[in-house]
């Protein structure tokens, strides 16, 4: 496994690659070595890390690392000589799935949608009707996280997704059963983020209350700390649909005061505990941007990078507040650090700085930045038309020719794709509003 030592990136990240050399990480990285010790100790616990990353992570991730070996759909795919014993564990378990207990395939999904495989959990867990979502709790598990995976696929495909799936899960699974809860929530954010549905956001907001009604005296102490925590970070959006700014403060007060209540008794807890906190300060700081108060989003950025310094997503969020600040330079130093530590949005990152160099007149500098988010995103339009527009300011003909013809295979490749139905899979940057003219 040298070549997986070769670069801190991959070194870090080894766990996604071939479940092997945990020595911490971000609460994502421990997610993966939870769900192992869960499978073969066999063992359960009702909440996990929250943060779920797509498969495109785990595509980023070895496009970045260069180690395109590991870049399989299924574990079963992954060559036998790059196998660790416990990837060996994993196989077995996925070669004799139809014959695992419903408890033990719960386990073996719940590992494979850590490790970002979430074609493969299409292709194991079959769709299943009302009735046998109503039958059975671990058949409802089954079918959430089945749904989740046809969710985050298609966001990251910037497809439109039916819901369809997710309702009946919270219709039909065993009351008492906390995916009724996360189906719901997850429906909730759905609606008011991507259709601004405030009729059907209130709808699913009384759903979920009722359901955490009739669900939280089988909770200990911890597990209703959590799901009221969990509940208000969502319920927040019908508040912040109607705009009033007085309740949506109000409720992420108490979507914090529950978080900072858990007693975490379990290295499980301590870190579920860590992990919420955190993303409920990242809901807090985008809560101050809506607000306005950039002195606010600042503080609470900058606590997001001290909480987590090994995550990238927090360095970009800083990036942002201190963009709307006006604060460029700090802003580049921000997305700098976020490069060194790989996916989600190394590319994004160094796109940011180099329309940060741009805005200077840095042009060499915008260019290196430039080329860098190529070598991490191949597709990325918005960074080919970049380079097109200082090509000239540059003298270089070779470029402006270069992003000329690169451009238009792109834009071909993306209407072709269209007019098949399918959508583009790489990439108009997600840039984030507060961009930095040029």
């Amino acid at each position: 496994m040298f070549l997986l030592d070769n670069s801190p990136k991959a070194w870090f990240n080894q766990i996604y690659l071939n479940l092997d050399n945990f020595r911490g990480g971000s609460p994502h990285h421990y997610k993966v070595e939870f769900s192992y010790n869960k499978l073969v100790e066999q063992t359960s616990i009702p909440y996990n890390v929250q943060f779920n990353p797509s498969e495109s992570f785990r595509e980023l991730l070895i496009r970045e690392l260069g180690l395109h070996q590991y870049q399989v759909k299924n574990p079963l795919e992954l060559a036998p000589e790059l196998r660790t014993e416990r990837w060996h564990i994993l196989c077995d378990h996925l070669t004799n799935y139809p014959a695992l207990t419903k408890s033990t395939q719960v386990k073996v999904i719940q590992l494979l949608f850590s490790l970002c495989f979430h074609q493969a959990i299409l292709e194991y867990v079959p769709l299943m009707s009302a009735v046998e979502i109503a039958g059975d709790s671990d058949r409802a598990t089954l079918a959430f996280l089945r749904a989740m995976s046809d969710l985050m696929l298609h966001m990251d495909r910037n497809l439109p997704y039916s819901l369809k799936n997710l309702e009946t899960i919270a219709q039909n699974a065993p009351v008492g059963n906390i995916v009724r809860i996360s189906a719901g929530l997850q429906i909730l954010v759905y609606l008011a983020k991507t259709w601004k549905d405030l009729e059907g956001a209130e709808f699913w907001r009384s759903f979920v209350e009722r359901e955490i009604k009739a669900t939280v005296a089988s909770l200990d102490a911890f597990g209703e700390g959590l799901i009221m925590s969990i509940f208000y970070r969502g319920a927040v959006f019908v508040p912040l649909l109607k705009k009033n700014k007085t309740q949506v403060v109000a409720e992420m007060d108490l979507c914090q005061v529950y978080a900072e209540g858990l007693k975490g008794e379990t290295q499980s807890q301590q870190l579920v505990s860590y992990e919420n906190q955190s993303i409920i300060m990242e809901s807090r700081t985008k809560e101050a941007l809506w607000l306005q108060d950039l002195d606010l989003a600042e503080e609470r950025a900058r606590k997001l990078v001290e909480r987590d310094i090994l995550d990238p997503r927090y360095r970009l969020e800083l990036g942002e507040v201190l963009l709307k600040r006006g604060k460029v330079e700090e802003a580049v130093q921000a997305y700098r650090s976020a490069t060194r530590l790989g996916p989600p949005g190394t590319a994004v990152a160094w796109f940011m700085m180099g329309q940060c160099y741009q805005s200077w007149g840095e042009l060499e500098l915008a260019y290196d930045c430039y080329l860098a988010c190529l070598d991490c995103d191949p597709l990325a339009i918005s960074t080919v038309k970049r380079l097109g527009q200082i090509a000239p300011l540059l003298g270089d003909e070779n470029l402006a020719n270069w992003s000329q013809l690169r451009l238009s295979q792109l834009q071909e490749e993306k209407a072709k794709m269209e007019a098949d139905g399918s959508t583009f899979r790489g990439y108009v940057l997600n840039v984030p509003k507060a961009k930095v003219n040029a």
